[in-house]
């Protein structure tokens, strides 16, 4: 069992490994290759009638990043998988960084179909695992270089992952020994600034460009810089080799915002260059294109005028808002005062606009009551017509009462409303219930005069015609804040999207909308259902009353 534990880790550790490359040689021809996109590993003056390795790595836009001096290329070989150490250090064998992902092609200089038989080369991924065992030279390329004959072994393209390197290695069939080898490192970098110009060294700048001058020598913490308000021309110098602009990308923040997002730099060179730059901080975020999970920040502040810094903001601001206080001042009583007139006219207004309407609502009850009665003559019923004129006369006196009060308690509406259902029901013989959830609602005030027309227009108009079988329901209840009002018959229902039926619905929706004007924070709806088959249900629902 711990063998094969021992094998699946291994296995696992080989997948792996074999995850990290990118194997081409048979899915790319040296044919349909942009050679002007590479540099060649070839040292002009070795001995051009022996084999030997050339890498070939892609610039993409970039020659160089200039850190092979100040960070050595130190890979070891520790836990090789061959019992020699490559000799990588003569003419035959080339140290080499990639700052690309893309594949690097390697050739094997005077290789030949006439003599690619007597050769074989290897590819080995961190000097541990083999990635190509030794093969012969199958593919040949029509590359040129320099003084070397057409034809020479192409031995594909092959790529690592970040950190890591491959190194390939050419000899003899049937020998030990490795005459060229070469090794390629998949380098992580970021931009580095090398400089920063203003308008104070711009000469120097330009000296730079004019001559093709080495590269300026950082002396400085360039991350961090400050420069004065009259500074708005900012260049930043990188340490890099760039002959194509789209290289290099970046980006930049003003005080925390996005002032310029992800692009490609405006210039085929090593600067960034920033013209007309207005006071503020900001944050320069650099990349390569070829790794763009790199990124550089450089931070800048170029500082404000003097009527521009915060002290001199605050001055003025308090000065100018001393100044705009006193004006307001000023108007703001006379202001007070119109707005004052202007509510006490609108609730006159509205005011005037609900008593109207409650004048029209007394003489529709009174309409209706005298009709009632004037029924009940013609019947010649004079002991119940007696009785009727009786609980009428009570009724009206009440409502006269109240007429002139704008909110009545619920106590007194509901005792209103069973002598009227009573006086009604003489007529009709319908059978009525009024119910309340909550004693504690009989203090409770609403709009007088509210609730009767509804119930009117349910009898009139809902249950006249069934008598004994007509039944009303009204419900007083608390849903949380709100008090509502359930007024519902067993009628024949009517077409609410249509014009409302009844004179009384008609009056009680105009002083809903009325009152909702005058009321603050509070608001009254009507909701109508009717259907043939559950009768007519309207209901008040008084928000925020509680």
């Amino acid at each position: 069992m711990k063998n094969f534990f021992l094998v699946m880790l291994l296995l696992f550790a080989i997948q792996h490994c074999f995850a990290q490359i990118k194997w081409s040689e048979d899915s790319v021809s040296s044919g349909n290759l942009q050679w002007d996109n590479y540099s060649t590993s070839y040292l002009g003056d070795i001995d051009d009638r022996f084999p030997f390795l050339v890498t070939a790595i892609p610039y993409n836009g970039m020659y160089s990043n200039f850190d092979e001096i100040n960070t050595p290329l130190d890979l070891s070989f520790k836990g090789s998988l061959y019992r020699f150490r490559s000799d990588l250090s003569d003419y035959y064998s080339r140290k080499l960084y990639t700052y690309d992902s893309s594949e690097v092609y390697f050739l094997a200089v005077n290789i030949c179909e006439s003599n690619a038989k007597d050769y074989e080369y290897r590819v080995v991924l961190n000097a541990t695992t083999v990635i190509k065992p030794w093969s012969n030279v199958t593919q040949f390329s029509d590359f040129r270089l320099n003084r070397f004959k057409e034809g020479c072994g192409f031995l594909g393209g092959y790529k690592a992952a970040w950190g890591n390197y491959l190194v390939i290695e050419l000899k003899k069939k049937n020998s030990d020994i490795i005459f060229s080898s070469a090794i390629v490192y998949w380098k992580e970098i970021k931009p580095v600034v090398n400089a920063v110009y203003t308008s104070k060294n711009l000469n120097d700048f330009f000296n730079i460009l004019r001559h093709n001058a080495d590269q300026p020598k950082k002396t400085s913490d360039l991350s961090k810089l400050t420069f004065p308000s009259t500074e708005n021309t900012i260049i930043y110098y990188l340490s890099a080799d760039i002959f194509k602009k789209e290289a290099i990308e970046y980006t930049l923040e003003k005080d925390g915002q996005i002032f310029r997002e992800w692009k490609a730099n405006e210039y085929d060179n090593n600067f960034i260059w920033f013209k007309d730059l207005q006071p503020g901080k900001y944050k320069l975020r650099l990349r390569y294109r070829a790794q763009r999970h790199n990124v550089s920040t450089y931070e800048f502040e170029i500082s404000p005028q003097w009527q521009q810094t915060t002290a001199f903001k605050f001055i003025a601001g308090s000065l100018i808002a001393a100044f705009i206080g006193f004006i307001f001042l000023l108007f703001r009583s006379q202001a007070q005062r119109q707005k004052l007139n202007e509510a006490r006219l609108n609730k006159e207004k509205l005011e005037v606009s609900l008593q109207s309407i409650r004048s029209q609502l007394n003489p529709h009850f009174i309409f209706n009551a005298l009709n009632s009665i004037q029924a009940l003559i013609n019947k010649n019923d004079t002991d119940v017509a007696n009785k009727y004129l009786s609980d009428f006369s009570s009724l009206l006196r009440e409502s006269l009462q109240y007429n002139d009060r704008v909110y009545i308690p619920l106590d007194i509406e509901k005792q209103m409303l069973d002598t009227y259902l009573r006086l009604e029901q003489l007529r009709f013989q319908f059978a009525y219930s009024i119910s309340c959830s909550n004693e504690n609602l009989a203090n409770t005030e609403i709009p007088s005069l509210l609730i009767q027309p509804l119930v009117e227009n349910a009898v009139k108009h809902g249950i006249s015609g069934l008598h004994e079988k007509g039944k009303i329901e009204i419900v007083f209840c608390v849903d949380g804040k709100d008090f509502l009002i359930s007024i519902k018959d067993n009628g024949n229902g009517f077409n609410v999207a249509a014009a409302s039926k009844g004179y009384g619905l008609k009056l009680t929706t105009e002083r809903i909308a009325l009152l909702n004007k005058a009321l603050t924070g509070q608001k009254i709806l009507l909701t109508k259902e009717s259907t043939k088959e559950y009768g007519t249900q309207i209901l008040l629902t008084f928000k925020d009353w509680i």
